[in-house]
Order: C-alpha cells, then structure tokens, then sequence
C-alpha cells in the first residue's frame, strides 16, 4: 500500500505520523514489498527461480527483523512490529525449506502438486 498511498498506509497500517519528506522511500519500499511477493508466488511455479528469490527474501526480511529489533526501545519502531513478525515467519519458514529441499531446483515433475 505504501507504493499507491503512502499517506493512508503509514497513518492507517503503520500507525505513524506521515512525513512528506519521506514519500519517495516509502513508495520505494512498498513496490520492493509487493514485486517480492509477486516474484516469490512466480517461483512456487518456476522452480529455477526458487533458490534466488528465496535466499534474497530471506535476506531482505532478516534484516528488517533486525532493524525493528535493533530499535524496539524507540517509539517508532511500534508500527513495524507486526510486519517484523510476519518477516520472521518467512525467514524461519526459509530455512527449513533449504533444510528440506536444498539449494537445488526441484525437478519439473517433483514441483508441483501430487496427482493421482
């Protein structure tokens, strides 16, 4: 939302005080967040995209982890507190898909859904 209406989503989901001053990164970021999450359902269907998209993801979303964490003690990190969560969640759910899989594509036929 922050790429469409950084107003309204910082105010409104964030629950801070909009600063004029920040619009561009703020749009900057929303459409980073959003094309992620497109790139990351195109590799549930793309396995050769699965390794890159996952590990700058994860990377991407640990370091956000770790800003919201580095900062908790200050009132405006309060609104990234939920979205830290979310982030964590993908990160863990990250490594115990390379636990699982690998860093290798899966192959065509073992990629999707199981048929009978």
């Amino acid at each position: 939302m922050n790429a469409i209406a950084p107003l309204w989503s910082v105010e409104t989901i964030l629950k801070l005080k909009f600063n004029q001053e920040y619009t561009i990164i703020l749009q900057h970021w929303g459409i980073m967040v959003g094309l992620m999450g497109v790139f990351m359902i195109a590799a549930a269907f793309k396995a050769e995209w699965r390794t890159p998209i996952l590990i700058y993801s994860a990377l991407e979303k640990a370091f956000m982890v770790y800003l919201v964490a580095a900062n908790i003690g200050h009132p405006y990190s309060e609104g990234f507190r939920i979205g830290a969560t979310m982030d964590a969640a993908v990160v863990l759910y990250t490594i115990v898909y390379f636990a699982v899989f690998g860093f290798r594509p899966q192959s065509p036929a073992s990629s999707g859904p199981a048929t009978s």
